[in-house]
């Protein structure tokens, strides 16, 4: 057996062989027998599996415009952009893992992956800011959902917030569309690039769509108290792809 991708083509080959010996069985049946040769209960569910194996296939061939994903093993993860789920009608990016027995991570609590975007913070120096974006969850162990940094230099954190302790932060288990915000001070001096997407921590599989990113009043409230404190040059990096809609050719 070659891959799951064989598998109607090795049922049909089945089905013919035995009318060959004068043994009949449905179409259904060599399917069926042929997903417990890869140790699944039922075509179905194999059927499940080779079609996230397919769109997961596709998802490699394209790249999300302006998003970069990160993952200590990120060969292990399912992750890109996903068309309609859950018939939303709309762009969305997924983040998917499943522990596996050859798993490279030790420990399910060091899983951890993100896709992000990194924008200049110029823009937004001395503002407060909104970041914004739908989430959807299925089976994370761990916990998911959004955050946001803005950095001076590399290794020089100014503000940093990924709702950890707020009563709207992390998602767990299952959840439909759920609408998850920060509100954080840019700091008025020394604020370079601005940081922000969405994470998944263990196991299970998080989708994100329509991110925003605004400036607000003063007195919207912060979801974090601010970490720290002009303007520097142009030509900055600023947020883009948004609704996930824009995608690369990864093939040369």
């Amino acid at each position: 057996m070659h891959s799951y991708r064989d598998a109607k083509r090795m049922a049909k080959i089945l089905e013919n062989s035995l009318r060959e010996k004068n043994l009949t069985i449905s179409h259904g049946e060599s399917l069926d027998l042929i997903a417990r040769q890869f140790g699944m209960a039922d075509w179905n569910i194999l059927s499940a599996r080779l079609k996230r194996q397919e769109a997961a296939d596709e998802r490699r061939l394209q790249e999300l415009q302006s998003w970069y994903f990160l993952a200590e093993y990120p060969e292990e993860f399912d992750y890109g952009g996903d068309v309609n789920p859950f018939g939303c009608g709309r762009h969305a990016a997924l983040i998917h893992y499943t522990r596996t027995a050859s798993s490279r991570y030790r420990t399910p609590q060091r899983v951890f992956a993100t896709l992000m975007q990194t924008v200049s913070a110029v823009p937004f120096a001395g503002k407060r800011l909104r970041v914004s974006a739908d989430l959807a969850t299925q089976a994370v162990s761990l916990g998911a959902t959004i955050w946001v940094r803005v950095d001076q230099s590399p290794g020089h954190v100014l503000a940093f917030d990924n709702l950890q302790h707020h009563a709207n932060g992390w998602l767990f288990g299952d959840n439909d569309w759920t609408r998850r915000s920060i509100v954080i001070d840019v700091p008025g001096e020394g604020s370079r690039e601005l940081f922000f997407g969405f994470f998944l921590k263990g196991s299970g599989s998080v989708w994100a769509a329509d991110f925003s990113v605004s400036i607000v009043d003063s007195d919207v409230s912060l979801t974090k108290e601010p970490a720290g404190a002009n303007r520097r040059e142009l030509n900055w990096l600023v947020p883009n792809n948004l609704d996930f809609s824009k995608t690369v050719s990864r093939i040369p």
